[in-house]
């Protein structure tokens, strides 16, 4: 499993395309902040939060985690690499669980990378601290939900841009669905979930839905691979 995960992050950091997203999402997330600290009044500065940012954060990640899975098991179909890690000792749950925790890591780096702007306000102001933590917990909560979509989608094809089509339209259709005016609809809703986290709440029904989330699509990605066999 190791060697798998350790592979992927190899992969993944030895291609330009890599550090050109990184940049690119540091760069919207800065302007987010920027734009958010010129629309607090100075006097409510020590009560800043990251919560409009979190959101914003989120509209990336929408757009961006597609293109971070999308090559993560599809690639492997293509170039003939899954053939050969089959006959490995390895089982498919391995594998799975190998390239999400691959994927993880890669979106932690992208969270950390984040951490100069809570240390601005933290530094010039006093905001609360709790709601500044759990929208990073929120974030990595959502994001790991994304992903593990995402992996799912890469599982269906060996087409790298098909597998990011297919991930980004259903996390379209899980995203809107809030909109349709339904309670139901406002359960399902995978954007719905992550307000909380921005009040600095920590309701175990949304953790127990991003978590839930991620666990089928993961169950779903295994699913996959042994039909395969």
């Amino acid at each position: 499993m190791l060697a798998i995960i350790q592979k992927d992050l190899k992969i993944f950091f030895a291609a330009p395309s890599a550090w050109v997203i990184i940049a690119g999402f540091l760069f919207l997330n800065g302007l987010s902040f920027a734009a958010q600290l010129t629309d607090i009044n100075p006097q409510a500065l020590p009560e800043a939060s990251m919560r409009g940012m979190m959101y914003f954060t989120s509209i990336i990640l929408l757009f961006i985690s597609p293109f971070l899975t999308m090559r993560s098991l599809a690639e492997e179909v293509r170039t003939g690499t899954m053939e050969w890690i089959r006959t490995a000792p390895l089982s498919n749950m391995t594998l799975v669980i190998a390239k999400y925790l691959a994927l993880l890591i890669i979106y932690l780096i992208f969270l950390l990378a984040m951490i100069e702007f809570p240390l601005i306000l933290i530094i010039f102001g006093k905001p609360d601290i709790l709601p500044l933590l759990s929208s990073f917990f929120g974030l990595f909560l959502l994001g790991s939900s994304f992903i593990a979509i995402g992996l799912w989608a890469s599982s269906l094809t060996q087409n790298q841009m098909v597998a990011a089509i297919i991930a980004f339209i259903l996390l379209l259709v899980l995203w809107f669905l809030g909109d349709i005016g339904h309670n139901i609809g406002e359960k399902i809703s995978i954007i719905a979930h992550i307000h909380s986290f921005g009040l600095g709440i920590l309701d175990l029904s949304d953790v127990f839905y991003y978590v839930g989330v991620s666990c089928l699509f993961v169950l779903l990605t295994w699913l996959r691979l042994e039909n395969q066999c």
